[in-house]
């Protein structure tokens, strides 16, 4: 990626690669086209609430495989000038959050070129949002959106999330046991993301302590961790 001075540099978040069997039962038709996209010459749109798990979604594609491809949460960088259309390029790209660029007419004519050209070459690109269409400024951006194949992703059921909980957390060490999962519906966010970190820093908490996943553990390391 080139850069100039002044220019915002895009936070290009690295991730533990992954492959794209292990998301039990959640967004299956979803998963299916994102497989699919890969190897397409399109574009796909991910919409729903926050915490319906487009950003686990999203991320899982970027590394499906083990082929990295660019995941850029769009709420990170609200300002244009950053280079994002340095990644117009790239075989395949995700941008999540994109509805944070929506009343910036900037960001929503980089999007407009950005859609253009991978679609002149045939790059597939996934993006996503929380509403299927966002109020935008510029009208030729809503419909290339509007046009795109969408899929609306409803919030996960118990069932779901625990089966991603255990698989989210043999990501990052000893699988959590059934009682700590079950805590963790309980008593902590559903949002996938923000699971997802909770869980990779007590993995990595518990490995400092040379200790093992358990409710207890949990506990101290939320009391410090809020503290």
């Amino acid at each position: 990626m080139s850069s100039v001075p002044g220019q915002q540099l895009l936070p290009l978040q690295p991730r533990q690669l992954a492959g794209m069997t292990n998301l039990p039962g959640l967004h299956e038709e979803a998963l299916a086209a994102v497989r699919q996209l890969r190897a397409a010459s399109t574009a796909l749109c991910l919409y729903g609430e926050t915490g319906a798990g487009k950003t686990h979604l999203l991320l899982w594609a970027a590394f499906a495989d083990g082929l990295w491809a660019p995941y850029i949460d769009c709420r990170a960088v609200p300002g244009s000038g950053d280079g994002v259309l340095d990644l117009c390029a790239a075989p395949f790209l995700c941008l999540d959050n994109i509805d944070a660029w929506a009343g910036s007419l900037a960001r929503e004519e980089e999007l407009f070129r950005l859609f253009n050209y991978r679609l002149d070459r045939g790059l597939p690109w996934l993006v996503s949002c929380i509403a299927p269409r966002p109020r935008w400024l510029l009208a030729d951006w809503e419909s290339r959106l509007t046009a795109l194949t969408s899929y609306y992703l409803k919030r996960p059921q118990d069932q779901q999330l625990d089966a991603l909980l255990l698989q989210i957390s043999a990501r990052f060490g000893p699988p959590f046991t059934e009682p700590l999962r079950r805590h963790l519906l309980r008593c902590e966010t559903r949002n996938l993301s923000t699971l997802t970190s909770l869980a990779e820093a007590f993995q990595a908490w518990l490995w400092q302590r040379q200790a093992t996943p358990s409710v207890a553990q949990w506990r101290i390391f939320r009391e410090r961790a809020d503290g």
